[in-house]
């Protein structure tokens, strides 16, 4: 067996690990929830009703359902990608256009995720108008979810091709060291959107409003600033114009940073529910896990152009995938859709991290607001309103979850809602 037909065969005993391995998972984890359908944990008996409870498992069957027409829709159109030949086709098709090497090369990045969100497209507005308007979450209109494809169309086109014709030429005039110069562009582009984003970018699609001046403000305020957190304001967003889903969050760096406020959680949670929220997302910036995870990402970035730099010397990489000789912008397209299948082991690691830093975030939330009841019942709110699933497989939420779930935070908290006060 010569490289080329090895690169295949180990790419396709991967990719189809890959998909078994996930959709077993799927059905271990909707058998284990419809599993513990008939009672609710004895921790939480007394505050989370059956009707909820009911919802919820509902919801996840559902979810499951169409996560299994979505994965074989995304393995198929892959596999369609990579061997019908469509990608070195298109490639010799924009090369007779006579547009240069940059421009050729962007065109058919371009081309490429412009053809496959259009083929997403049907999923996608399923998910919204139907799913997501089952179980009454989505307040998004046809008019608003159209709107937001353009706006995501022309900010992705204007920020985009920028991002890739600087790539294309790094590839080109930078020789073999052209992997390091391209992490380093695309690590400060990055840093860059960070303080961009909030003032110009999140306006396009949201409205942000200076939360209103009174207790409520004034309490979050003194909040931040009993942890030495500087914010330039605190901002509600009108989250509840698409769903009925709420969340919070800080953005932007330095003396750039705002605290974003859903409008939706405004309405869930009582003032103290909402500082204990707040103590959470500014516990994530206290602890360090902020500067953690750009490090992190940092030394990703750089492992895998260094890895694109290898693959693109890789004769073998073009011929299994029907290309004669070594052609760039194609090159990054087929690595794009290899690498889940080389990269789907890591993430249950990145998991684990992520929810190793809610707890801390969930401990320092607590100690900020000196009661873990305020936490704790922000998180069974929060659980409530967005039907999250209470009792997933281990296994399932091992590999996918980035956040513990509702009883292993309330567990982590000592909160006990019989007692009324911390166990």
């Amino acid at each position: 067996m010569n490289s080329t037909h090895g690169l295949v065969v180990l790419f396709l005993i991967l990719f189809v690990f890959q998909f078994v391995l996930e959709r077993f998972l799927a059905v271990f984890n909707l058998r284990h929830i419809l599993a513990h359908r008939d009672a609710v944990p004895e921790l939480l008996k007394n505050a989370l009703s059956h009707e909820n409870y009911e919802r919820s498992i509902r919801y996840a069957k559902v979810r499951t359902r169409f996560d299994h027409v979505e994965a074989c829709f995304d393995a198929a159109l892959a596999l369609v990608y990579l061997f019908s030949g469509v990608i070195p086709w298109g490639n010799a098709r924009i090369q007779h256009l006579g547009l240069g090497t940059l421009a050729s090369g962007v065109l058919l990045i371009g081309g490429f995720l412009f053809v496959n969100s259009l083929l997403s497209l049907p999923l996608e507005w399923h998910e919204t108008f139907h799913i997501e308007a089952q179980f009454g979450f989505n307040q998004t209109t046809w008019q608003t979810f159209w709107t937001d494809k353009l706006k995501s169309g022309i900010v992705s086109l204007v920020l985009g091709v920028p991002v890739l014709a600087a790539l294309l030429w790094f590839i080109q005039h930078s020789g073999s060291t052209w992997w390091i110069w391209g992490a380093m562009f695309v690590i400060a582009f990055q840093l860059a959107l960070v303080v961009v984003y909030p003032f110009v970018i999140a306006p396009l699609f949201n409205k942000f409003t200076p939360l209103e001046e009174g207790e409520a403000k004034q309490q979050l305020r003194d909040l931040a600033e009993s942890c030495l957190f500087k914010a330039k304001d605190i901002f509600v967003m009108d989250g509840s114009r698409r769903s009925t889903h709420s969340n919070a969050y800080f953005t932007g760096l330095g003396k750039a940073r705002r605290i974003v406020l859903y409008d939706t959680l405004l309405q869930q949670l009582s003032l103290a529910e909402l500082k204990a929220v707040l103590a959470h997302e500014i516990g994530h910036f206290k602890l360090g896990h902020i500067v953690k995870m750009i490090f992190l990402s940092s030394v990703l970035t750089f492992l895998g152009f260094f890895l694109c730099s290898a693959l693109l010397s890789c004769p073998p990489l073009f011929q299994a995938f029907g290309f004669d000789s070594r052609a760039d912008a194609a090159g990054l397209l087929l690595i794009g859709l290899i690498a889940p299948a080389f990269t789907f082991w890591v993430k249950p690691l990145f998991s684990r991290l992520s929810r190793k830093h809610e707890y801390e975030a969930d401990a320092f939330a607590a100690s900020v607001t000196r009661d873990p009841r305020n936490m704790g019942g922000a998180l069974l709110k929060l659980f409530e309103k967005n039907l999250s699933t209470l009792l997933p497989h281990p296994a399932y939420s091992a590999y996918h979850y980035s956040h513990p779930t509702l009883l292993e935070r309330l567990a982590a908290l000592k909160w006990n809602i019989e007692a009324d006060a911390p166990i």
